[in-house]
């Protein structure tokens, strides 16, 4: 098989960009990793006091919901300095994992939790939470660079619990634009066959990067000559929240499967797409 056979490839991912161009490159693609955000790790000193008062009053009451591997970890470093008891008492208290990461974050820290079901989109946790008895429960959301989904907390509220966001950290456009901007630019002049997606956030970004540009429309139209692969269903709805174009689903959502899976096909659904516009 060709693979990619010599396609030039964008990938927007930021903290494993190297290893993602390695991959792109083992299946025969043009490699293009361009960084698409920073992790900005947020001042939670406050709510870390307020969670740490809540376990110590009301431990039977408390559902620790963690949404990524690296909020999950930088908040258990930040509670066990913080307060060495009650990042003990946390054996006791319910946890939720939304994934493999967390759920990995915390096993490395000799914590059990439940895993919510697959795809692990913000629907599977709210699926499992609402499996709980939830009224009069206080339920902590380890944010995993975004705000929590709206619904999530909306339902979480009706059900009877009280909710309390802790964004561990945010994810932040590039401090340096340069490349991100020529990656739009590129896109815009035909530059590219394939955009590989890690995450929701790589595609707003590369969104607000184009309309600060001027260049939102002209972004979008080269997209639907691209391929576009997601690494998930979490990501597959960011694209279809902001009307972008996806061709295929990374499954499993790991990103070694999401570049063979569009090296895979990627010649192929170009050359469908020329078709339609012949």
């Amino acid at each position: 098989m060709d693979w990619f056979g010599g396609l030039k490839v964008l990938s927007l991912e930021t903290r494993r960009g190297p290893e993602m161009a390695t991959l792109i490159e083992k299946y025969g693609g043009v490699a293009v990793a361009v960084p698409s955000m920073r992790e900005d790790k947020q001042d939670i000193s406050e709510r870390l006091n307020d969670f740490v008062q809540r376990v110590k009053a009301r431990p039977e009451r408390q559902v620790l919901v963690c949404m990524t591997g690296i909020g999950t970890r930088l908040f258990l470093q930040d509670l066990q300095k913080y307060d060495a008891a009650v990042y003990a008492q946390l054996q006791g208290v319910r946890l939720l994992s939304r994934g493999t990461k967390p759920s990995q974050a915390l096993k490395a820290l000799g914590f059990a939790a439940v895993t919510a079901a697959r795809p692990h989109t913000y629907r599977e946790v709210q699926d499992s939470l609402q499996d709980m008895e939830l009224r009069g429960q206080e339920v902590t959301i380890l944010e995993y660079g975004d705000p929590t989904p709206a619904p999530l907390v909306a339902a979480l509220r009706e059900a009877g619990a009280a909710v309390f966001p802790i964004p561990v950290y945010r994810c932040l456009p590039p401090e340096d634009p340069r490349p991100l901007q020529a990656a739009v630019r590129g896109v815009v002049a035909g530059e590219y066959q394939v955009l590989l997606l890690s995450s929701g956030t790589q595609a707003v970004h590369f969104l607000h990067c184009a309309r600060d540009l001027g260049l939102e429309q002209e972004l979008r139209r080269g997209l639907k000559g691209m391929v576009v692969a997601s690494i998930g269903p979490a990501c597959s709805e960011a694209l279809g929240e902001l009307r972008l174009p996806f061709d295929l689903e990374a499954n499993p959502h790991k990103m070694g499967i999401l570049v063979r899976a569009a090296a895979e096909r990627a010649n192929l659904l170009l050359e469908r797409k020329r078709e339609r516009v012949v």
